[in-house]
C-alpha cells in the first residue's frame, strides 16, 4: 500500500467565548488530542499525517489552503464540536471549491450525534467519521490506497453516486491499550501553555487515562462519543505515555482529561504509586466529581505531583442539582473543597445558569454559593447550552420547566455571549447579566484578588489573566445595556 497523506484540521474556535476571548486565549487553549490519537493510528499503519491546529497556530482559511497546496493530501479530516461546526462547514466550502478532488470529511461529537444530517446540510463534505476514529481511519486509508469506496467501513457516513450512505456504527474499542500513543510530536508544544501556581506560564500536554462517564448529567453529550461504561488504560500504559511526554516532549505538566479523575479509588492510588516507582517528576491536574474524593486519596495524589483539581458545582440550588442529575449535594461540594484546601491543592469550580426550572432566585443562589466557598480560587460560570444529544436539548426544545429554545443555529451555541435559551423569568439579557455580575461577585473579593493577581503564578501572569478577564467583563456589561 502506498503511503496515504492525511491532513487533520482543528478549525478556529475562539469566537465561541464571546466577549471573553482574551481570557480564553490564555486559559482554554488545548491540544486537539483526538486528532493526535487519529494521527498516531495513521502513522502506525505506515501512512503520512499532518495536523493543523488553526487557532493555536494562527492559521486562517487562506493559510490552510496554502498548506493543502503544499502538502497535497489524499484525505482531509476536520474535527468539530457543535459550536465550532459552522466554522468547519465554512472551511469545507473553501477547501472543496479550491481542491474539488481531495476527499474531505469531518468527525467529532457533533457529527457523531447528527449523523447523515451533516452531509445533507454541508454539500462540500464527502464523508463523516462517526464515533471513535482510530480503527476507522485505518480502514479508510486502506480503501483510498486500493481505490475502493468506503462501503463496508464501519463508522463512516459517505456519498455514493449522489446518495448518502450511513454504514453501521463501529463498536467502542474495548482494550484502550491497543491504541497507539497520540502523535503529539505533530503539534507545536510551545503553543500550549497554562499558568500554574508559583511557576507562571508553562508548557503542558493532555492525557486520557480512561474514556466514558457513568454519570447522567443532562447537559453533557460526551456519552455519545465514548459511552457511559468507563474503559481504562492499564496503569502501565499510562506510565509509558507519561514517560513519552516527559522524555520526548520535554513537558513537565500534564492535564488529565478523564471525565472523572478519581472514579475508581484503588486504581487512582495504584497509578500514584506507579508514578512514584517510576520516579517521574512532573505536575498534573484534572477534574472530578466531588463525591468521589477523600483526604487520604488527595494526599497520595499530591505526593505524586497533583497540584490542581476542578469540581463541577453546576448549581447552588439543591432541587436544581437533582433535576440536572448531577449526583452531588451542596454539603459534598463544600467538603470536597475543604479537603483539597487542607491538602494544599489549588481548586477550580464550574457552574451554570439557565438550567430547567431556573429562576432569578435560583440563579442568585448559585452565584452566592460559589462565592461562599472560600477554598475555591477560580470559577467558570457558564450559561447552560442545550447541545444536541443531551437531555437538556430535549427539554429546551420541548419547552419543559419554563425553558424556550430560541434557535437551532449551532454557531450561536456558546456558553459565553448571547444565550440561545430563556427560562422562566430569565430572558437572554438577564442570563448574560447574571453571568457577568456573578463572575465579578465571585472574583472581586480581597482574598481572590490577592491570590489570582499577585500570589498564585507571579505578578506578570496574574496581571495578564486579570486584564483579560476584566476586558471581557466590561465588554459584557456594555453589551448588556444595548
Amino acid at each position: 500500500m502506498s503511503a496515504i497523506r492525511t491532513l487533520l484540521v482543528a478549525p478556529p474556535w475562539l469566537d465561541i467565548y464571546g466577549n471573553y476571548q482574551a481570557a480564553a486565549k490564555l486559559g482554554c487553549v488545548s491540544h486537539p488530542l483526538g486528532l493526535a490519537y487519529v494521527g498516531g493510528a495513521i502513522l502506525e499503519m505506515g501512512g503520512d499525517c499532518r495536523i493543523v491546529d488553526m487557532e493555536s497556530e494562527g492559521v486562517n482559511a487562506e493559510g490552510l489552503l496554502r498548506i493543502i497546496r503544499e502538502y497535497r493530501p489524499h484525505l482531509i479530516g476536520l474535527s468539530a464540536t457543535t459550536p465550532v461546526y459552522k466554522n468547519a462547514a465554512l472551511l469545507a466550502d473553501a477547501i472543496k471549491k479550491r481542491f474539488p478532488d481531495i476527499l474531505l470529511g469531518i468527525g467529532g461529537v457533533h457529527s457523531t450525534i447528527m449523523g447523515a444530517a451533516v452531509l445533507d446540510e454541508c454539500r462540500s463534505l464527502d464523508f463523516e467519521v462517526l464515533g471513535e476514529a482510530e480503527h476507522t481511519i485505518k480502514e479508510m486509508c486502506r480503501a483510498v490506497a486500493d481505490g475502493r469506496s468506503f462501503e463496508g467501513v464501519a463508522g463512516v457516513c459517505y456519498r455514493r453516486n449522489g446518495a448518502i450512505v450511513e454504514n453501521p456504527r463501529r463498536p467502542l474499542t474495548e482494550n484502550l491499550d491497543e491504541l497507539p500513543l497520540p502523535a503529539r510530536h505533530l503539534l507545536n508544544r510551545d503553543l500550549y501553555q497554562h499558568s500554574l501556581p508559583g511557576r507562571g506560564f508553562v508548557r503542558y500536554a493532555n492525557l486520557f487515562t480512561a474514556r466514558g462517564c457513568p454519570y447522567h448529567c443532562i447537559f453533557c453529550s460526551q456519552h455519545t462519543m465514548h459511552g457511559r461504561r468507563v474503559r481504562f488504560h492499564s496503569v502501565s500504559r499510562v506510565i509509558a505515555e507519561l514517560q513519552d511526554i516527559i522524555d520526548n516532549l520535554g513537558v513537565q505538566h500534564v492535564i488529565v482529561m478523564d471525565e472523572t479523575l478519581t472514579l475508581r479509588r484503588e486504581r487512582t492510588l495504584e497509578l500514584c504509586q506507579a508514578i512514584h516507582d517510576a520516579r517521574l517528576r512532573f505536575t498534573w491536574e484534572g477534574w472530578t466529581h466531588a463525591a468521589t474524593i477523600d483526604e487520604e486519596m488527595l494526599r497520595t495524589m499530591k505526593a505524586a505531583g497533583l497540584i490542581r483539581l476542578s469540581f463541577g458545582i453546576e448549581s447552588g440550588d439543591p432541587q436544581i442539582l437533582k433535576r440536572i442529575k448531577k449526583g452531588v449535594t451542596l454539603d459534598q461540594l463544600r467538603t470536597a473543597y475543604k479537603i483539597a484546601a487542607r491538602v494544599g491543592i489549588e481548586t477550580r469550580g464550574s457552574a451554570m445558569l439557565g438550567h430547567p426550572g431556573e429562576t432569578r432566585e435560583t440563579a442568585w443562589r448559585t452565584v452566592k454559593f460559589a462565592r461562599s466557598i472560600k477554598e475555591c480560587q477560580q470559577l467558570y460560570l457558564n450559561i447552560a447550552c442545550p447541545y444536541p444529544g443531551t437531555e437538556l436539548f430535549d427539554c429546551a426544545a420541548g419547552g419543559c420547566e419554563g425553558m424556550t429554545l430560541l434557535t437551532q443555529d449551532y454557531s450561536r451555541y456558546k456558553r459565553y455571549g448571547d444565550p440561545v435559551i430563556s427560562v422562566n423569568d430569565l430572558d437572554p439579557k438577564a442570563l448574560q447579566r447574571f453571568q457577568t455580575l456573578g463572575l465579578l461577585y465571585f472574583y472581586l473579593t480581597p482574598g481572590r484578588i490577592w491570590y489570582n493577581v499577585v500570589r498564585r503564578a507571579g505578578l506578570r501572569a496574574g496581571l495578564r489573566n486579570g486584564w483579560a478577564f476584566a476586558k471581557g467583563a466590561v465588554q459584557s456589561l456594555l453589551r448588556g445595556r444595548q
